[in-house]
């Protein structure tokens, strides 16, 4: 009997424990860390009160400097440990990587052994030799396998382990002390000044950030989180890691004095709610409604009292690094960090519309997405629920700059340089297909990056209030050929703003005019079609209606706006249907609205009551008549009724010959 040895079939190797989600250890204590390290620099800074001399001052200074440097043992210990659990999440990335690959192998080895062994079953005699060659093969590769697999287990053991020792190695205070002692011991105040001196330079950041070892890059991101988090050309997983720790902090800080009894003051609430807001952002990707995605959320930006605690915030749905195509939402008026979670959502609609976008293809088209929320600049912001002008308080002079370009000239510049970012830490080969999204004052500030120069392949402004006073035609935003696309709803009020002119043209006001009507058919621009919105009437709803759904609902699903929003995200421009634009002037659709406002609102009811009027005189008219004639036909009839009556009694007493014949 002849045999062919063929290998065992081989079982999946479980998965390993250590997650990604795992990373909340390294945030918790790199926060920690952080916390301890602004402690100690508090410390440093703050001695002896100036009323305070001799003896006294020198005791006060004694104990501070004590102070400081005990805190800086802490420190030392946390940024240490912080070092070996980011070690050892590293590693631990790897070895998924790897444990991938092994599971792909030992799925092609068994497919490989069940096709054997559909031969072996209907081999003929002269066919045994070459099988079992073909056998004893496929056990060589099934053996290499298995030392592979062997050597895996080991790494996997061997990095537990010397995370194990490092972790060890501080968990007493004199071993925290002999690390902040250590000469070795990164220098993180020179790498700081480093980071800055960078600046602007994306490429020169990138390049000198991925030079550092981890030991430094650990330092510097719990020494310094909102230096690096806020860096652009520092990479994604490194910004995010630093602004999650920085988030962290600041909640568990403002949160422990509310649960001391103390009040926050308004701008501490301030604080608090920028935070939570990142916070809610981050947990939108892993909400009910868009857990199926399995996106991953990363926060680039995070810098809580920016713009007089208006804040800056980012957060990005799919790593920027690696995507395809990545698209940049810029939001508008009425926006800022407290708002950046409802941004995010509007960033998630976008990912997930994307990315059906490129299943319904046909064939389905591969690729990767990232959508960013970017709240860069100072956006014009007021309460929409504020009453003109009684209600608005100090927010009524920061609104104001809605109808000036000074804040989107500003924000321009700001968000080009996130872009340069996106483009330096890009890191599979080419460039991504990046797109820009401006809504809102964010068009006008997105035009002016383009104007600027920014390195995007496509740029769309949605309900814009005009484009810039620098862009008179789309080719004056620098992007590709028929790569500048604009959706404005008719219902839309902001997008009335547009003009060459201010609201009336000649007057005062034309310096105040936000650019051209980018919707314009002149203008030269891809403009596609959107969900026009309701019709609405006074001040409520201008608010309700204009505002709060017509002007905000571009992201909505079922509005076509998204649909072809994510076509240009996902580089299928082709499919998206240019409308043409609009032949009429953008302030002609206000114009338009105020004369149906007074034809509404004054006209109308004036008409309304006239006829009131008249139908009321009328009425009564009709009414008094009709009681004279009733009265007269009742007098009448009865005159009539008495006289036939009296005729009939006449009758009956009287000779039926009248006048009687008398004798």
């Amino acid at each position: 009997m002849t045999t062919i040895a063929v290998p065992a079939w081989l079982p999946r190797e479980p998965e390993l424990e250590v997650q990604e989600s795992s990373g909340a250890v390294l945030t918790d204590v790199r926060a920690a860390a952080t916390t301890v390290s602004d402690v100690a620099d508090w410390a440093r800074a703050n001695g002896a009160p100036d009323d305070f001399a001799g003896d006294a001052a020198d005791a006060a200074d004694h104990a501070v400097t004590r102070f400081a440097g005990d805190t800086d043992v802490v420190h030392a210990a946390l940024e240490r440990g912080a070092l070996a659990i980011d070690t050892f999440l590293t590693a631990m990335r790897q070895r998924r990587t790897e444990h991938d690959e092994l599971m792909e192998r030992r799925q092609r080895l068994n497919d490989d052994r069940e096709a054997l062994l559909a031969r072996i079953e209907g081999a003929t005699a002269d066919q045994v030799e070459a099988l079992q060659a073909e056998a004893s093969a496929l056990r060589q590769r099934f053996t290499s396998y298995h030392q592979d697999l062997v050597a895996w287990r080991d790494r996997v053991d061997a990095d537990e382990q010397a995370a194990v020792r490092a972790l060890a190695a501080v968990d007493e205070l004199a071993e925290g002390v002999t690390a902040a002692a250590d000469p070795a011991r990164v220098d993180t105040g020179a790498l700081a000044s480093e980071l800055r001196r960078l600046g602007t330079d994306t490429d020169a950041v990138n390049a000198w950030w991925n030079g550092l070892s981890q030991a430094e890059r650990n330092a510097l991101m719990i020494s310094d989180p909102d230096l690096v988090g806020n860096t652009n050309g520092v990479p994604t997983g490194d910004r995010d890691e630093a602004n999650t720790s920085a988030v962290q902090r600041d909640i568990e800080y403002l949160l422990g004095l509310q649960a001391s009894g103390q009040d926050l003051s308004a701008s501490e609430q301030r604080w608090l709610e920028n935070a939570q807001s990142i916070e809610l952002a981050v947990a939108n990707a892993s909400s009910a409604q868009y857990a199926a995605l399995g996106v991953d959320a990363f926060v680039m930006a995070y810098q809580p009292h920016a713009f007089g605690g208006d804040g800056i915030a980012a957060v990005a749905y799919g790593d920027p690094d690696t995507a395809d195509h990545t698209a940049v939402y810029v939001p508008g008026i009425m926006q800022d960090g407290t708002q950046i979670d409802e941004n995010g959502a509007q960033a998630l609609n976008l990912y997930e519309e994307t990315l059906n976008s490129m299943l319904a293809e046909d064939p389905p088209r591969p690729g990767s997405v990232s959508t960013i929320a970017w709240i860069g600049y100072d956006s014009p912001n007021f309460n929409p629920e504020s009453m003109w002008p009684w209600d608005l308080g100090d927010s009524a002079g920061d609104v104001g700059h809605t109808v000036t370009e000074a804040n989107a000239q500003a924000g321009g510049l700001a968000l080009s340089q996130f872009v340069d970012g996106l483009n330096s830490t890009h890191s599979e080969g080419d460039q991504p297909h990046l797109t820009v999204i401006g809504h809102s004052y964010g068009s006008t500030t997105s035009s002016y990056a383009a104007v600027g120069g920014m390195d995007a392949d496509s740029l769309v402004l949605i309900g814009s209030p005009g484009a810039s006073e620098g862009a008179h035609h789309a080719s004056d935003l620098n992007m590709p050929p028929g790569q500048v696309f604009v959706g404005a709803a008719d219902n839309d009020p902001v997008s009335w703003l547009g003009g060459e002119d201010g609201l009336l043209p000649g007057s005062w006001d034309d310096s105040l005019g936000l650019g051209q009507d980018p919707a314009q058919s002149d203008f030269g621009a891809h403009v596609f079609g959107v969900d026009n919105g309701q019709e609405f009437h006074g001040p409520g709803g201008l608010v309700s209606t204009g505002f709060m759904q017509n002007h905000v609902n571009y992201f909505d699903d079922g509005n076509p706006a998204l649909a072809n929003m994510a076509d240009i995200v996902s580089g299928n421009s082709d499919d998206v249907v240019d409308t043409g634009g609009r032949t009429q002037d953008a302030h002609d659709y206000l114009y338009d609205w105020a004369g149906e406002e007074v034809q509404h609102h004054v006209v109308d009811p004036v008409v309304e009551t006239y006829e009131d009027v008249r139908d009321g005189v009328v009425q009564t008219y009709e009414g008094v008549r009709d009681g004279v004639v009733d009265t007269y036909e009742g007098v009448r009839d009865g005159v009539d009724d008495a006289v036939e009556g009296a005729q009939d009694a006449w009758d009956d007493a009287w000779e039926s010959v009248w006048p009687p014949r008398w004798p």
